[in-house]
Order: structure tokens, then sequence, then C-alpha cells
């Protein structure tokens, strides 16, 4: 039997999920889960930075970041010094329960945000740049087809979420 090895970095894990996709592009909180453990606890892995004119122009470790904010608070609970408190948080594993955690901190705040009206940018990649808002549905009456011919029946008002994506900007100037 093949031992199935588990990734150790984050480019192994998005290699091994781009590998599941090719065949099932549904949603997976297990996968999502992954990543974002994934995320906290490579060190070496940095999230490009975007402008939407410029490029890129840096990147960010999300390790780094979540350590130091782990010291962070660490020493201000606790009156730690700060150099004692990042000591400890280097240390630090980030669990699947820290990662759901995160995961459900990044929903909260998508539909939180939304709920102001604004649009909320949620991709400046490479070659992709996204972002998502809510547009009001007005209820109103459907016909709807039956044994008996046509009924109709009230689709109730709803916020239908709209994702708009184009070239970045950076992108044309090329």
């Amino acid at each position: 039997m093949i031992e199935k090895k588990e990734p150790q970095t984050m480019n192994e894990l998005m290699d091994q999920i781009q590998q599941i996709t090719l065949k099932q592009k549904s949603q997976s909180i297990s996968d999502e889960l992954k990543v974002q453990q994934m995320l906290l606890n490579d060190p070496n892995y940095e999230v490009a930075i975007y402008d939407r004119n410029k490029g890129r122009i840096g990147s960010r470790n999300v390790h780094a970041e979540a350590v130091n904010f782990i010291a962070d608070v660490s020493s201000a609970i606790t009156g730690l010094d700060r150099k004692s408190a990042q000591d400890c948080a280097e240390k630090y594993h980030f669990t699947k329960k820290d990662a759901n955690f995160f995961r459900n901190m990044n929903h909260d705040f998508i539909q939180t945000y939304l709920q102001t009206g604004r649009k909320l940018n949620i991709v400046q990649a490479e070659n992709a740049e996204a972002s998502i808002f809510y547009k009001p549905v007005q209820s109103r009456e459907k016909a709807v087809p039956g044994p008996e011919g046509k009924k109709t029946t009230i689709v109730p008002g709803f916020q239908k979420v709209v994702s708009r994506s184009k070239a970045p900007k950076y992108m044309k100037n090329e």
C-alpha cells in the first residue's frame, strides 16, 4: 500500500488541492481549513501584494504576522515583556481549531462588510482583480408551470451577491 504523504508547505498543499480540483470544483470546508492552517504555519510562504495601478509592490508573510499578533496579545494580557512573548509565539503551532476561528472570522467580516453597501475588493493578484457587493433583489411574482396549467408564486426579496472581475490596470499598461 502506498502511504499518502501530507503536504509540508503551502505550495505542496496548493498543488495537492489543484490536482483534486481538476475533477471536482465543489466547495470543501476541509480544504479551506487546511489552507488556512498552512498559511498560519508555513514560515516561508509569501503572499504577493499588488496595487491595482502599479502591479506588485511587495509581499506579506501570514505566519510572521500571526506570530506577531499572538506575541502582542500575550504580552498585553500577561504583562510578559515583548521579547519573551515573541519567543513563545514563535514556538506555537496553529491548530485546526485556530484555522477554523480565522476562517469563520473572514466569513463574518465579508458578510458584515457587505451589509454596509460598499464594494469589497477580494482579489488583487498578478493577473486577476475581483470584487463583490450586495445588490437588493425585489420580491416578485413568478409563473410556475404545473399539471393544471401555470400558477403564480411569490419569490421573496433578497440580497444578491454580485461579483465583478477584470484585468488589473497595470496589465493594460504592459
